[in-house]
């Protein structure tokens, strides 16, 4: 077959070398190997035959404000307190707004680069997120994109209801943050964990949704939650390394295997560039022992079907 098509349904991007490099290292990639700017994804989309890739914009708005009050004297007046904290919480939302205008402004001049918005449930009230939402649908956005574990917030938490809605409504897909990293919450599980998407497809049967990481440790509830809807996905970001990675039990045998219990109608292309290799994840994508069928489903047939290319 002619070399295979890949389209990255995973990456972050940023203005800058400086903030790419300043974001990698404070999640603690202490010498990144890429600086997550778009000449640099452009590039290597060049080398490794990507024709598309999707720029998840997360800003970690609550990490952000902690570190904005950590070392700041606040009032002790609880009233007055709540007033500061509330100011600082609407800057970290209008950061997350003008990183979201940015990425469609990067879209609007390549038509390989799909943006998905980042939405923040707790410091954005439900009009704000649902006027985002519009907003950059109207300028090209493909999607939004959520972190439960830098939100602090399941899935299933009816603050996000208002974007699931308008989502559905307007036929946009979501991405999350899966997976066993973070902190545990008051259900005793980590926020990424994805069986708690479970309510939001019985909610919202018609909103497509795509679990990154393959839902790192909770691969079994990613089975399930692909065979209950043929609007739920999962993606390969951060996982492809593993195959060759002597320290982690991922193989190219077992992969498939979970890709087949799946479905590889619903498993899709991902790096998590810039901490992920792009040149790596394209070079063991095209050798793991799938049919040709269903390596271009993996690799680009549902990332068209979700983002309508």
């Amino acid at each position: 077959m002619p070399e295979l098509e890949i389209i990255d349904i995973h990456t972050h991007t940023f203005a800058s070398a400086d903030r790419g490099i300043s974001w990698q290292q404070s999640i603690g990639h202490a010498t990144p190997a890429r600086d997550g700017t778009i000449e640099v994804l452009l590039d290597l989309m060049e080398r490794t035959g990507t024709s598309n890739s999707v720029m998840l914009m997360y800003t970690p708005t609550r990490f952000m404000f902690q570190a904005r009050i950590r070392n700041r004297e606040l009032p002790t007046d609880p009233g007055e307190r709540e007033q500061v904290e509330r100011e600082i919480q609407g800057l970290m939302v209008q950061r997350m707004i003008d990183n979201n205008e940015w990425a469609v402004g990067v879209s609007a001049n390549d038509p390989r680069l799909h943006t998905f918005l980042g939405l923040d449930p707790v410091y954005m009230d439900a009009e704000t997120m649902v006027g985002e939402i519009e907003d950059k649908q109207r300028k090209g956005a493909k999607g939004a994109k959520i972190v439960p574990l830098a939100l602090a917030v399941y899935v299933d938490d009816e603050r996000l209801w208002p974007a699931y809605q308008k989502l559905a409504e307007l036929g946009l897909p979501l991405i999350s943050q899966a997976g066993a990293g973070g902190e545990t919450g008051d259900r005793g599980d980590p926020y990424g964990c994805p069986k708690y998407f479970s309510k939001v497809m019985d909610d919202f049967p018609d909103l497509k949704i795509n679990i990154a990481h393959l839902g790192h440790g909770y691969e079994d509830d990613v089975i399930e939650l692909c065979r209950r809807s043929p609007n739920f996905y999962a993606d390969l970001s951060g996982r492809l390394a593993e195959i060759e990675d002597p320290d982690e039990e991922l193989t190219a045998e077992s992969l498939v295997e979970f890709i087949r219990q799946c479905g590889a109608d619903h498993i899709m292309f991902g790096t998590n560039y810039p901490m992920g290799d792009l040149e790596q994840y394209a070079r063991v994508m095209r050798s793991l022992p799938l049919t040709d069928e269903e390596k271009e489903l993996v690799a680009n047939g549902n990332a068209k079907t979700l983002l309508g290319i």
